[in-house]
């Protein structure tokens, strides 16, 4: 009996998830196993597309109605700058081999790709957020982050239709 209450008592104190990790990002194909290292632990997750538009992913991921992930993908002219873009700098970020350019930081990623659309040359441009940073290592997190986009980006340009 004094093993089944310490089983119990262990078993609620754990950090695993105790929902199923999703093989999808709002829609977007990815391995479980590279996303949950980004999630927290918690009982529900939830996504959601509110802000999406064709060929400009966005998608917010919560875990028990807290928002954890942020993933937001746009279209933008060949001739612009991404890091320009406030909202895609990243302090102290690391290049990594992700499109045609990637860079990866303790709590963003970011990738970029050109593309040509009807003639069009633009680039595709994806950034993944990570919310709650003090909720675990960076050095984990970081690596995770480029493993994610590793794998995401280019199954998000397929999504949005992008061709090389």
């Amino acid at each position: 009996m004094a093993v089944a209450a310490a089983l119990l008592a262990a078993a609620g104190c754990s950090k695993a998830p105790q929902y199923a990790v999703p093989g999808d990002v709002c829609g977007v194909a990815v391995d479980p196993a590279v996303l949950e290292p980004l999630l927290l632990p918690g009982e529900k997750l939830e996504q959601s597309t509110v802000l999406s538009r064709p060929g400009a992913p966005h998608c917010f991921v919560q875990v028990d109605e807290e928002s954890v992930l942020g993933v937001q993908g746009e279209v933008i002219p060949a001739d612009q700058d991404p890091s320009v873009r406030r909202e895609w700098q990243i302090p102290d970020a690391a290049r990594i081999e992700v499109g045609d350019d990637a860079r990866v930081s303790d709590i963003n990623v970011v990738a970029v790709a050109a593309r040509a659309q009807q003639g069009k040359a633009d680039k595709f441009v994806v950034q993944v957020e990570r919310f709650h940073p003090e909720r675990d290592d960076a050095r984990k997190r970081r690596a995770a982050l480029a493993d994610f986009m590793t794998v995401y980006f280019p199954a998000a340009k397929k999504a949005a239709g992008c061709t090389p």
